[in-house]
């Protein structure tokens, strides 16, 4: 058990608790296990393709499930839209907007700026795709109308605390969960490699695949045996044990990931996490080992604190396993290999119905689900730590091979009950006040201390009664029957006038009619008024009207070169390039020199020369690239290639700089287009992504001069 120190009993402000509901199932699991709030996507336009998702019905369906129980609702539209696809994208953020949804989260630029013009009520959050990773990047995001952002996951816990404190955004970070081994929004392996995606939503997870590390004649740099074949497969996400320090840096929401997670999962996670946010706010936080335990057992690639607490290095990685490895069981103590059984001596409990994998020497693992178990040769459904097994299992076993147990039949129960049970386990305090006289209906009043208030009247008056007058303890013994409600009785108030009779049946009736009734409240309560179609209609005319206003450019398209020192800027510009992009880096001694050989190089041949930016620039390095462009415009330079947001607002702070967005800030469509030429771009590189007829359309009637990789 972890207890933190009792300097830390000083932390006050609960950050919400944000859950993955990738089905039905799911959100219930989230809701019932603690959650604060869910994001979930629709059947479009999110990055979970592969997850069940939402269709419009089960959409609305799902914000009233959650808001009944006091639960917000994020729906993703996070990925890169066409711009064929804008105009019912933005219709979709209209109908959520309608159905209750509390936001929107968004990785287009061009979304954001329609959005803004077409729904601009609808509260909208930027998605960890758009690789937001410094405080001016997330200024750039609250003037484009962000509410709150997710933060890129490979900061260091002072750059978010930075971030939180300087920005004046709602700042979101990932707690718990898969990592990718790129910069969320900058990767296009699974897209250059097998043609899906992830900045639309198909990512085909190849960071998850065998690879093999070779030098330039093929010779192996790493024996796969040894240091195993997952070569890009990073560990999960587990920040279970730094909670109070997350929390002290001013985090607003922690989000466990899991959309494609089974609800078992999200269930696990959600309620344990729920209960270390509670104690580490109440100043007594401690992780005990069974929590531990539960959240390793329902899922690990083995654990990290990511970039967090620093660069963890190879600690990141999880070369030996791409999936779930489970919690250590023993090791193999024999092999019977006539009759195929092994002998385990466990380390951790054991039952009939658990998974488990043997980790043999050679030929990887052999795994089986545990039918039977036998202790001191009787047949048993359970074992505890310490106990010697023998069960059936066939394949390359030796004594020593470690044994893992990925499988456990009674956390999946236990998680499964939360949500297929009729009764619920998020319960809303109902204050209840009941009055009864002879000769009047009894009247109860139901107030959910959050605006929704019921009065209901039963179908019959109250008589005078013969034997058992009706009494404060009896009422409150049947108004608290709530169990398969989400409501628990909070406050009893009894008016009862003289001795009264009326029917059980009749004070059910009224208990079922008041709760019918604060349901309906308090799903309409968090709904806005309804934002009329011709409204967004009529706003997306304008905006496309203003935008086809700006004539197409057209005219002899011009060869750019992108190289990483001066010898080769020269050899471009001999060889016909009309501008050349310098990425020498900023920080060793000859980088200036690069710069002022290469000025000269393509000045001799009237080429344009850009310095070309790095994607990725945090805070403590800003001011230094800052530093560096100053001096590297006194060379001669004619602009900059800009990688990244964040380093815009530096950037336009130098006279007579030509800046050009780079490909790295995924500009898919028009609006994107038009929004960085707004923002001071004189010509923005269009997505790698985008097919040749997508390129063909923007090119030719975007508002400001575009380029393509070629």
């Amino acid at each position: 058990m972890r207890r933190v120190a009792a300097a830390q009993a000083k932390i006050m402000k609960k950050p919400e608790l944000m859950a993955p509901a990738g089905t039905w199932e799911a959100l219930v699991a989230a809701v019932q296990n603690g959650a604060d709030a869910v994001y979930l996507g629709g059947r479009r336009f999110n990055a979970r393709r592969g997850a069940e998702n939402f269709d419009d019905q089960a959409l609305c369906k799902a914000i009233e499930y959650a808001h009944v129980r006091g639960v917000k609702v994020y729906v993703t539209v996070n990925i890169l839209l066409a711009d064929t696809e804008l105009r019912e994208a933005v219709r979709f953020l209209h109908f959520i907007y309608n159905a209750g949804a509390d936001a929107a989260i968004l990785q287009d630029w061009g979304l954001i700026a329609l959005a803004r013009q077409v729904v601009p009520e609808l509260e909208l959050h930027a998605s960890t795709q758009m690789t937001a990773h410094n405080v001016p990047g997330v200024q750039l995001l609250r003037a484009a109308g962000i509410k709150r952002v997710v933060l890129a996951r490979e900061l260091d816990l002072a750059s978010v605390r930075e971030i939180k404190k300087s920005s004046g955004l709602e700042v979101e970070t990932f707690i718990h969960g898969a990592l990718c081994i790129c910069y969320s929004g900058q990767c296009l392996m699974s897209s250059m490699i097998g043609g899906r995606s992830g900045n639309r939503g198909r990512c085909a997870q190849p960071c998850r695949l065998k690879y093999k590390l070779v030098d330039e004649k093929g010779r192996l740099l790493a024996e796969p045996e040894k240091t195993g074949a997952y070569l890009l497969s990073p560990r999960d996400l587990n920040l279970s044990y730094r909670l109070p320090d997350l929390i002290d840096a001013g985090i607003d929401a922690f989000k466990i990931e899991g959309r494609m997670r089974r609800p078992e999962y999200v269930a696990t996670v959600t309620r344990v996490y729920r209960m270390l946010i509670d104690r580490a706010v109440a100043g007594d936080f401690t992780v005990t080992p069974e929590e531990s335990t539960e959240l390793a057992q329902i899922f690990n690639r083995g654990f990290t604190t990511g970039y967090f607490f620093g660069n963890p290095g190879r600690e990141l990685m999880s070369y030996k396993r791409p999936n779930n490895r489970g919690t250590r069981l023993g090791r193999v103590r024999r092999y019977d290999r006539h009759n195929k059984r092994v002998e385990i001596e466990l380390e951790a409990p054991l039952q009939a119905g658990d998974g488990i994998e043997v980790w043999v020497t050679r030929g990887g693992r052999v795994g089986t689900e545990v039918s039977e178990l036998f202790v001191n040769g009787q047949k048993t459904d359970a074992a505890s730590a310490g106990s010697l097994v023998w069960l059936r299992l066939e394949g390359q076993i030796r004594a020593g091979d470690r044994v893992f147990k990925t499988y456990d039949a009674r956390l999946m129960e236990k998680a499964r009950r939360t949500f297929t049970s009729a009764r619920e386990n998020r319960r809303v305090s109902l204050d209840l006040r009941v009055c009864a006289s002879v000769g009047e209906p009894l009247m109860l009043e139901a107030d959910d201390r959050e605006g929704a208030r019921a009065k209901v009247y039963s179908g019959t008056v109250a008589v005078k009664a013969v034997k058992r007058p009706l009494t404060a303890e009896f009422l409150a013994e049947q108004l608290d029957r709530l169990g398969n409600t989400p409501f628990a009785m909070g406050k009893l108030e009894c008016d009862i006038a003289g001795e009264v009779m009326v029917p059980v049946r009749e004070i059910n009736e009224v208990r079922r009619r008041a709760v019918e009734l604060i349901v309906e409240q308090r799903a309409r309560l968090r709904k806005p008024a309804p934002l009329p179609a011709s409204t967004v209609e009529r706003r997306l005319d304008q905006y496309y009207s203003a935008i086809d206003e700006g004539q197409p450019l057209h005219g002899f398209p011009l060869l750019a070169a992108a190289v990483r020192d001066a010898a080769s800027a020269g050899a471009a510009a001999r060889s016909g390039a009309d501008v050349v992009y310098l990425a020498c880096g900023y920080r060793a001694r000859s980088a200036l020199e690069e710069v002022r050989q290469a000025r000269e190089l393509c000045r001799r041949a009237g080429v344009h020369l850009y310095l070309a930016s790095p994607r990725i620039l945090h805070d403590r390095e800003l001011a230094e690239y800052q530093v560096f462009c100053t001096e590297a415009i006194k060379a001669g330079l004619d602009g900059v290639l800009a990688a990244g947001y964040g380093m815009l607002a530096g950037l336009k702070e130098l006279d007579g700089l030509s800046l050009v967005a780079d490909f790295s800030l995924n500009v898919f469509n028009r609006p994107a287009a038009l929004y960085f030429k707004e923002l001071g771009f004189t010509r923005v590189t269009l997505s790698p992504e985008l097919t040749g007829e997508q390129i063909k359309e923007l090119a030719g009637h975007a508002a400001v001069e575009t380029e393509v990789i070629v």
